[in-house]
């Protein structure tokens, strides 16, 4: 038996072949996260520039190295302390709706006493494990306010601006 294709078969099974290799290709050159023209553009060597030598090192540069937290709070709080010498911190479940209601009432209370404002999230276990360790045992939510150098001033669960305000004022004093 032979197998012979007319005319327009052969035209459909060309193109059907060529359409299947361009996708292998795209899909192989973009799970590697680049196209074709860049892969020309990223491998090229740089242009030597032949300077004359001196005989002068350059100059050190200064380290640029992150300061440590020394604080032991988590990095949001650490870095709002740099600039607030209070810091409203809310605790809370993202999309619960008591916890938004807390969060709320938080950022309402920092903002009518001008201290600064950290929502953390309690599914960050990084920072909570380092509020744990600073604070205690935290509900959910919760609202603590913290003065430099790191210290814990004040933990709510549920409560309103005005409270959180009164613990502002007291951690200022």
């Amino acid at each position: 038996m032979t197998l012979t294709l007319s005319p327009p078969n052969r035209l459909t099974a060309l193109l059907g072949v060529l359409v299947l290799t361009g996708l292998a290709a795209a899909v192989l050159l973009l799970g590697r996260g680049r196209l074709a023209g860049d892969d020309a553009a990223t491998t090229s060597p740089a242009p030597v520039l032949h300077t004359p030598r001196t005989t002068q090192k350059p100059a050190a540069k200064p380290a640029t190295a992150k300061p440590r937290v020394v604080s032991g709070l988590p990095s949001p709080v650490a870095h709002a302390l740099r600039y607030s010498r209070v810091v409203v911190v809310s605790v809370g479940i993202p999309g619960a709706a008591v916890d938004a209601v807390i969060r709320k009432e938080a950022r309402a209370a920092a903002k009518a006493t001008r201290v600064a404002f950290v929502p953390l999230s309690a599914s960050n276990e990084r920072a909570m494990s380092a509020l744990i360790a600073k604070t205690g045992v935290l509900p959910d939510p919760a609202v603590i306010v913290v003065k430099r150098p790191g210290v814990a001033v004040a933990t709510f669960s549920v409560t309103d601006a005005g409270t959180i305000a009164q613990a502002v004022a007291e951690a200022r004093r």
